[in-house]
């Protein structure tokens, strides 16, 4: 076994620098959401808002003779945690080696993606400040979030999120997998709920696009979930 011990040293430190960051995520989605805004302003101006999720065919900025409400920005909130999420799971499976061509793949995609989702959903999270309300709801599509969205659900456990950064090839592709297909069972519940309201037309054409998207990620999921790997 002494001869062994040197070998271990590097993934004993890419096992570290997942759990900080997973715990960071895991922690406080407001962490996520003010990094997010960091981001955004520090190159506000050259842009005009855009439908997030919508990557290169974002839409134009949401009209503003049309009111934003409190589910609206609930929607953006609950949509920045759920990429920020999903891009650190990403990133986590992708410092493990060994990894399966299709869920590494996969994993590429999705860390890429959502750094072009989160750049639309940052405008809207700065220009629709106005709508956020002063208390967590109690009721609606984000009642029981939580103030910084945490509660919402599909979110893993914490015992969940330490079992995939222990993971090694194959049983970490089938964690990720896992983890994934709940938050996206979990976004795509309360995805409809908002839809199941008024929400703001961009808001609409942005929740649909998240719909097509999970539906797509679905397919892919079920494939790895599937597979003896």
């Amino acid at each position: 076994m002494s001869g062994i011990a040197p070998i271990r040293k590097a993934p004993v430190r890419r096992r570290a620098v997942a759990i900080v960051a997973l715990t960071l995520a895991m922690a406080t989605a407001a962490a996520g959401v003010a990094l997010a805004v960091a981001a955004t302003t520090a190159g506000a101006g050259a842009r005009p808002a855009a439908s997030p999720g919508t990557n290169a065919t974002a839409s134009a900025s949401p009209s503003p003779s049309i009111p934003v409400t409190a589910d609206d920005y609930c929607y953006v909130e609950a949509m920045i945690y759920y990429r920020v999420k999903e891009q650190e799971l990403a990133q986590t499976l992708l410092r493990k080696e060994g990894l399966d061509a299709e869920a590494s793949g996969f994993a590429t995609g999705i860390a890429a993606r959502d750094e072009d989702d989160l750049a639309e959903l940052r405008e809207w999270y700065v220009s629709w400040v106005d709508a956020r309300p002063l208390e967590p709801p109690a009721d609606g599509p984000c009642g029981g979030h939580g103030a910084d969205h945490a509660q919402m659900p599909g979110m893993p456990s914490w015992s969940t999120l330490q079992g995939f950064v222990d993971a090694r090839h194959p049983d970490a592709e089938r964690r990720f997998a896992e983890i994934l297909r709940d938050q996206n069972a979990g976004m795509v519940a309360l995805v409809n709920l908002i839809l199941d309201g008024e929400p703001h037309p961009a808001v609409v054409e942005s929740a649909q696009q998240v719909l097509e998207q999970a539906a797509s990620d679905a397919a892919i999921i079920d494939g790895i979930l599937a597979r003896e790997l």
